[in-house]
């Protein structure tokens, strides 16, 4: 299991430097939350995590997923995605998918193809054709977060994502979720993410929580 910790440009440096020290595995570079989104700044902030050892997640989440509005949007995409070890988009991006995927694919690098429903957990038929859907389109990951009302959520999440056998990533959003964060790596969720500051996503938990969780468990 693989720690990402969502990181803005704001005292960049600094999280980073903990980051390292904390032991997380990956910096998500959420650009959405950039106060300087070009592809220049960018592309510095990918090669200083990188030279720290750490990979990267290009992401520059769509407003209707929870991101802000970003009108540089597929220039970031398609500058940085070549350098960047994942690169996330969502399945709902449907004016950019196909470009964001080829540019991942020629550079030989991962593409994660996204989902996020910030209410509800979907019926379990729904989570199985997200997934048919995002294989479709090309994901090597696929990044279901889903906000879970109930322990059964959870559940349900869990056990309709089982039925993928390639690499994903499962987060159930919420108190109820918080065990999915951990548990998730026995049904091939291969990313889970913690927070430095303050956490971009209901029911996070810490670096230092998660760190200290993988080590006891895994």
């Amino acid at each position: 299991m693989l720690i990402a910790v969502p990181l803005s440009d704001k005292d960049f440096d600094k999280n980073l430097a903990f980051c390292k020290e904390k032991g997380a595995d990956v910096t998500e570079l959420r650009v959405d939350l950039f106060e300087n989104p070009n592809p220049e700044a960018v592309l510095v902030a990918i090669q200083k995590v990188q030279r720290e050892g750490m990979k990267t997640i290009l992401t520059v989440r769509s407003e209707r997923e929870g991101g802000r509005r970003v009108e540089n949007r597929l220039e970031i995409f398609k500058a940085c995605a070549p350098y960047s070890d994942y690169t996330d988009v969502e399945l709902s991006s449907t004016d950019l998918l196909s470009v964001v995927r080829d540019t991942v694919k020629a550079s030989g690098k991962k593409l994660i193809i996204s989902y996020h429903n910030f209410e509800a957990t979907p019926p379990a038929w729904v989570i199985r054709e997200i997934f048919r859907e995002a294989r479709s389109k090309g994901a090597d990951l696929v990044k279901v977060s889903v906000k879970a009302n109930s322990y059964q959520d959870v559940a349900k999440l869990l056990c309709a994502s089982s039925e993928d056998t390639g690499e994903k990533v499962l987060i159930a959003m919420g108190d109820y979720g918080k065990v999915s964060r951990v548990v998730g790596f026995a049904f091939r969720s291969v990313i889970s993410y913690a927070y430095v500051g303050d956490a971009v996503a209901p029911g996070q938990l810490s670096l230092e929580e998660l760190v200290k969780i993988r080590s006891l468990l895994f």
